[in-house]
């Protein structure tokens, strides 16, 4: 039998409550997350091994650099700002999983992708004739000059605010390089599909090809936090949905007024309508939640309503979240808590 939760202010079902603790929770899902960085690794040794001194075709890049238009360039100059703060999004994250082996060594080897980013906008821009060596070395000097902290973000703080966090922020910047990738392709006068001649070869032409790879980087790092915040989601709803709610209401990509050309990155992207509310709440915001389980905000709002009035000590895999919002809870308590 199975009871169907609409709201915190509708009646409790009369259940019975089983053996689990916060602390079975809390074992359980540090055990699914371990699962989930096993996984990850196993698959960005296997499928996403490149580096971006020796994978990017640097001669195309000279050969058609001249095509990128200025708003192109300040766009991805912006991206290099914004990526060359990884060191203080891995220094963060590792002073609040200290005592989290999975988390902190997770968290070391996101950083080393991410770190190849920003290289790979510099020797885009470099090998382009964008910028010259000089221009780009005062260009990270100056970022080096300001601090990125996750004080500047509402509801980014610990290890489950830093996953829900970079799962809506990884699915942005994947949506900006694809767009960015497709916008550069039409300037090099390349259809938006691969040519015969990219597909046969394995790769695409110049900076477009740059653009890709560091997406795929994204877009995994985005499913890697995606299944974390699903686990928090079946072990811990209430508090995963109040920290959810934080982040969906004061979202906003990292380090964007730090970057040492933001008033010509800011207007790189009014220009070309390459971001605004209603984009990121179609591209963005809605995917996710969809990714959650969820059909739209308004069942996040319902599911994040109703979530602190969940029973506390029943076995998690009796909770079950509909993709209205609902919350159906089965009337049983088969299972034992784990032990660490």
């Amino acid at each position: 039998m199975s009871t169907q939760f609409h709201s915190p202010q509708g009646d409790l079902p009369e259940i019975i409550t089983g053996p689990w603790t916060a602390e079975a929770r809390q074992c359980a899902f540090d055990r699914e997350v371990s699962e989930h960085y096993i996984e990850y690794s196993g698959r960005a040794v296997s499928l996403r091994n490149w580096s971006p001194w020796h994978n990017l075709p640097v001669d195309e890049m000279r050969q058609l650099g001249h095509r990128l238009s200025p708003e192109t360039v300040d766009l991805i100059e912006g991206f290099l700002g914004i990526e060359e703060y990884v060191g203080d999004y891995v220094q963060e994250g590792l002073v609040a999983f200290r005592q989290n082996r999975t988390r902190r060594n997770l968290q070391l080897q996101w950083g080393a992708e991410e770190a190849r980013h920003g290289i790979t906008w510099e020797e885009v821009l470099k090998h382009s004739g964008a910028r010259t060596e000089e221009q780009l070395r005062r260009y990270i000097e100056k970022s080096q000059g300001a601090r990125w902290t996750p004080l500047q973000h509402t509801g980014l703080h610990g290890p489950l605010g830093a996953a829900a966090y970079a799962m809506f922020q990884e699915r942005a910047t994947y949506f900006h390089y694809q767009k960015l990738r497709l916008r550069i392709r039409q300037e090099y006068g390349l259809p938006a599909t691969l040519t015969p001649a990219e597909q046969e070869r394995g790769s695409e032409v110049g900076a477009s090809e740059a653009c890709r790879l560091v997406a795929l980087d994204e877009i995994t790092h985005h499913g890697l936090f995606l299944r974390i915040v699903q686990s928090a989601i079946k072990y811990f709803p209430s508090h995963t949905f109040d920290i959810l709610s934080k982040i969906v209401d004061g979202f906003e990509m990292p380090a964007i007024r730090l970057i040492p050309n933001a008033r010509a990155f800011l207007r790189a992207v009014l220009r070309t309508e390459f971001y605004n509310a209603e984009i990121h709440h179609q591209e963005i915001h809605t995917p996710v939640l969809k990714a959650i389980g969820l059909e739209s905000h308004a069942a996040f709002e319902k599911a994040a309503q109703a979530a602190p009035q969940l029973p506390t000590g029943l076995n998690p895999e009796c909770i079950t979240l509909r993709h209205t919002g609902d919350w159906m809870i089965e009337e049983h308590t088969n299972g034992l808590q784990p032990t660490c």
